[in-house]
């Protein structure tokens, strides 16, 4: 007689899915404040459940959310009350957040060592703007940033690991933020001597120096915003290789005090054979070609696809909330609830033998939702259907398009202009001079 298929329960696949990433005794050691009913484990149960939901209001999120887990985890007791709930989660999120990011980092980090690009631990860096509402308190608080019609907006910059495709850390502010001093505040979460790869308006004397000093190898683009200097030789303080690109060096006026930075200039084309200027402190052609920078750098279009599943897939690219700090914490569990997912993914990717750069956001989005609606009912699946099966069977379709995936220009499609090439310019005989003059303490430092 055949076996009848072994069959799973959706509210245990919830429950088991979400306690592998943060299980039930690592809030055991953070105490509850404030409000007792909504402790930092049902904050973070409701949190990431609202992230993975269809577009809502907030209360409707918030109403499904509770639904769901009052089958999931019918002894809990759960508020009543949206702003009691958002009032816990400002709170738990302006004290969980240095944990929570230090417990995603450390489940992140297994995976990395597999997952190199061109035998570098590469990361990259971008950000972006998303709207919330036009509220007199966002409108003082956040700021309009970018076309003078925009609504308050959320400024996220955010640190990925290249090779998985995986949140690393992300900062968050008012919409006038600048990305390269949320960058600043992230430099010393980078594993050591990983390489970081950006775009043109993150380059800065302080990053490259910073970067230099550690060492971390960087790949970044330059634009006509960055004056780079030629032909400023000096023994003294100039490293020798065996073979070296074009050198340049990073030396601005008010840096002349300490050493310039020595780099070495890269002139790739673009699809559209657009040059696309980028600056490497790796000098040997050796350890970096030309080819393979180009390719490091063309990898930061995956922090793109990142912000494009945030906003189009997941449909998050307009909060609710009507006042800064509650924007910030909706914004920050937003990040949370879907690194969380895409942790999730990748370990079942990876147990199918996938590539983690193979994960479908549209897939395991549509996973996760149905796991939501069937976790409300009694139903069962067969083993063959489980939410971790769609998981692994969350890849993008591998035929290749036979014309542009995009055919019409919409109207309000944003168009940049890409940056123009950087200032080139001969060192004057002051500068060499003043390069003779520095102090061989900070030369060493080179």
């Amino acid at each position: 007689m055949a076996r009848k298929p072994c069959r799973v329960s959706y509210r245990r696949e919830l429950v088991a899915a979400i306690a592998a990433v943060f299980p039930a005794q690592w809030f055991s050691r953070f105490p509850c404040q404030g409000n007792p009913v909504w402790t930092p484990q049902k904050v973070f149960w409701v949190s990431v459940v609202m992230s993975w939901q269809p577009p809502a209001t907030l209360h409707e999120q918030f109403e499904a959310a509770r639904d769901v887990i009052r089958k999931v985890h019918p002894r809990w007791r759960l508020g009543t009350s949206l702003s009691g709930f958002l009032s816990a989660r400002q709170r738990v999120m302006d004290e969980l957040r240095r944990p929570l990011v230090r417990r995603l980092q450390l489940l992140a980090t297994a995976y990395f060592q597999g997952w190199r690009v061109r035998g570098w631990l590469l990361f990259g860096v971008d950000g972006s703007r998303f709207e919330t509402c036009r509220t007199q308190s966002n409108e003082a608080g956040l700021g309009c940033a970018g076309k003078a019609a925009t609504t308050p907006q959320v400024f996220q910059t955010t640190l990925q690991h290249i090779g998985t495709g995986l949140v690393w850390d992300f900062r968050l502010g008012p919409g006038t933020d600048s990305e390269r001093r949320h960058l600043d505040d992230m430099l010393s979460a980078l594993p050591p001597q990983s390489m970081l790869t950006a775009d043109a308006g993150f380059i800065s004397f302080d990053l490259c120096t910073w970067l230099c000093e550690r060492p971390h190898p960087f790949v970044l683009r330059v634009g006509s915003n960055v004056r780079l200097l030629q032909d400023l030789d000096s023994s003294d303080w100039e490293v020798e290789q065996q073979r070296v690109g074009r050198r340049v060096y990073l030396w601005p006026q008010k840096k002349q005090h300490l050493p310039p930075v020595v780099l070495r200039l890269i002139v790739v084309q673009d699809e559209h054979r657009q040059p696309i200027y980028l600056v490497t402190n790796i000098l040997d052609e050796e350890q970096l070609s030309d080819s393979d920078a180009a390719e490091i750098y063309r990898l930061r279009w995956q922090l793109e696809l990142y912000y494009r599943f945030v906003k189009q897939t997941f449909d998050h690219q307009r909060l609710h909330s009507r006042t800064p700090a509650m924007s910030l914490a909706e914004q920050a569990w937003t990040v949370v609830g879907l690194w969380v997912l895409q942790l999730i993914s990748v370990e079942q990717l990876l147990a199918a033998k996938q590539l983690p750069a193979s994960w479908s956001a549209a897939k395991a989005r549509d996973a996760a939702r149905r796991l939501l609606r069937r976790a409300l009912t009694t139903d069962t699946c067969v083993a063959a259907q489980t939410f971790r099966r769609q998981l692994q069977a969350a890849t993008v379709d591998q035929y290749r398009r036979a014309g542009p995936k995009e055919i019409r220009d919409w109207p309000r499609k944003k168009q940049e202009t890409p940056p123009g090439p950087p200032k080139l310019q001969p060192a004057t005989a002051q500068q060499r001079q003043q390069a003779q003059r520095l102090p061989k303490r900070q030369l060493a430092r080179l």
